[in-house]
């Protein structure tokens, strides 16, 4: 009998850690986390979690304190009542997400140009101190790593916005028309 009950408690507690290890993916995690509470209105409002909940990545994730500074302010993201309030914070949310597991140990001393889910770059500057996530309009790590079950989260100092450069690349303008003539 004792043998049974240390088979059920040892079940028991393995099953335990199973479902919080599951419960605790990128999402929950934030969700739980009282400095990420304005940003996980956002992501509510949005209708985006599935990306916080799916495949490993890593979220540089802005603290409530940096988006309270935020210039223009948040509050219309935190409803997104219209529709193009809510792909804007879309946009911003996809820019702050990149595939794959990093800390700042391992963005450290180097600069590593990443994948964004917003499918565009994003270039993490790991030889400044802090590290810079971002370029101009970017944001600096602003405290430790946060491990979930499918990610990791880097809290930042401010809401990063994706700069595209002012000046188009060869490639990214179509040549000009020929006049015409009559």
């Amino acid at each position: 009998m004792k043998q049974a009950g240390l088979a059920v408690a040892t079940f028991l507690a393995f099953s335990l850690t199973a479902a919080s290890a599951w419960a605790a993916n990128v999402y929950d995690t934030l969700k739980s986390d009282p400095q990420f509470s304005m940003l996980s209105q956002i992501i509510d409002a949005s209708e985006i979690k599935l990306r916080y909940v799916e495949g490993e990545i890593t979220v540089f994730a802005p603290t409530d304190e940096a988006l309270k500074r935020q210039p223009s302010g948040v509050d219309d993201m935190m409803t997104a009542s219209n529709p193009s309030v809510k792909e804007n914070a879309r946009a911003l949310l996809l820019y702050q997400i990149v595939n794959g597991r990093h800390t700042p140990e391992t963005l450290k001393g180097k600069t590593t140009e990443l994948s964004t889910l917003q499918r565009g770059k994003v270039t993490i500057d790991g030889t400044l101190d802090p590290i810079r996530y971002g370029g101009k309009y970017g944001a600096n790590v602003a405290g430790d790593a946060i491990n979930a079950s499918n990610g990791v989260i880097i809290p930042i100092d401010a809401l990063p916005i994706h700069f595209f450069s002012e000046t188009p690349s060869a490639e990214d303008v179509a040549p000009a028309a020929e006049p015409t003539t009559y």
